[in-house]
This record gives C-alpha cells, sequence and structure tokens, in this order.
C-alpha cells in the first residue's frame, strides 16, 4: 500500500476510534477517552496528523452527539474543536517522550501533568464557550462555571489517571505492533 493511502486509512481509524469510544461513554458524565485516543494519533501520526484528526473527530462526534449536537451552540463547537486540535497537536509534540516513557517518577509526573493540562484547558475554554452560546450574562455565567466545578475536578482526575495507567503504554504497545508507526511513511 502506498504512503499516501495508508496516511488516508490510519487518519480514518484514529477518527473512527475517536467516535467509537466518544459515543461508548457519551451517556456517563466526565468519563472519556477522546482527549487520549486524540493525543495518542498525535504521538503516533505527528502533529499535523494529530490536529487534523483531532479537529475532524471532535467536529463528527459533537454534531452527532447523543446527548445533544453542538452544532446548535456554535461557540461552544469552536471551543472543543480548537481545544482538541491542540491536544492533537500536544501529542505530536510530545511524540518522542511518550514512546520512550518509563514507569518512574519523573515520567508519570510529566504525563500526569501533560493530561491534567490538556483536560484542565479543554474545560475551561468549554465552560467559558457553553453560557456564552447559550445567550447567558455575565453572573449567570459565573453562576454556571462555579456549579461545573465538581464536574471538571472529575473529569480532571480520571484524565489524569489515563494518561498515566494507560496513554504511554497503549502508544508504545501500538507503535510496536504496527510498522508504519516506526516509519517514514507517515510523514
Amino acid at each position: 500500500m502506498d504512503k499516501h493511502t495508508q496516511n488516508i486509512a490510519f487518519t480514518g481509524i484514529f477518527i473512527g476510534l475517536i467516535l467509537g469510544v466518544g459515543y461508548a461513554l457519551a451517556f456517563i458524565p466526565n468519563v472519556e477517552l477522546i482527549t487520549a485516543m486524540v493525543f495518542m494519533s498525535g504521538v503516533l501520526m505527528g502533529l499535523r496528523r494529530g490536529i487534523l484528526i483531532g479537529c475532524v473527530g471532535e467536529f463528527l462526534f459533537s454534531a452527532l452527539n447523543p446527548v445533544g449536537s453542538g452544532i446548535l451552540f456554535p461557540p461552544m463547537l469552536i471551543a472543543q474543536i480548537i481545544s482538541v486540535g491542540i491536544i492533537g497537536a500536544a501529542g505530536g509534540i510530545f511524540g518522542n517522550f511518550v514512546l520512550s516513557w518509563k514507569p518512574n517518577p519523573t515520567h508519570v509526573c510529566i504525563i500526569a501533568l501533560l493530561g491534567a493540562t490538556l483536560t484542565l484547558l479543554y474545560d475551561i475554554l468549554v465552560s467559558v464557550a457553553f453560557p456564552i452560546s447559550a445567550g447567558f450574562n455575565l453572573k449567570a455565567i459565573g453562576t454556571t462555571l462555579i456549579a461545573g466545578i465538581a464536574f471538571s475536578v472529575v473529569h480532571l482526575v480520571i484524565n489524569t489517571l489515563i494518561f498515566i495507567f494507560i496513554v504511554p503504554i497503549a502508544s508504545q504497545k501500538v507503535y510496536v505492533a504496527i510498522s508504519y508507526f516506526h516509519s517514514d511513511e507517515k510523514k
């Protein structure tokens, strides 16, 4: 299979995986694997493909979400797409670190910080964008943000644990198992 076809195929596979894990957990508040999957796409496919996969995957997930379509709230949809694109970019930037990750205290702290920071970025952007898109005034936006703190803390803790226990190991296993990811074919 030629390079271009493989790039398209693996991009599509990652987008499909993002939708699959997204919809599988859609009805469990603040428990999601999209952040991890998009980050891993950046680790394995590189910065540009990580951004592309994150943006397209998040747009499709949000637009077709069974809990409620993001299309009804354009500022929120844009915040979701931008933040998840940044998550894909971060995967590309930190790819070499993740692929050489070892379960030592320094590496655990770095990957935990990455997971927490990316989750916090997403939560802040989306938590501010939703009340704006719903037409809330400044006081109502503040109230909404305060009311959502508990949900954000749960999201932050769960994603940090996913980044510690799943992301580096899964990324390394996929990298070793599929020769495409450790060849020049993905570039």
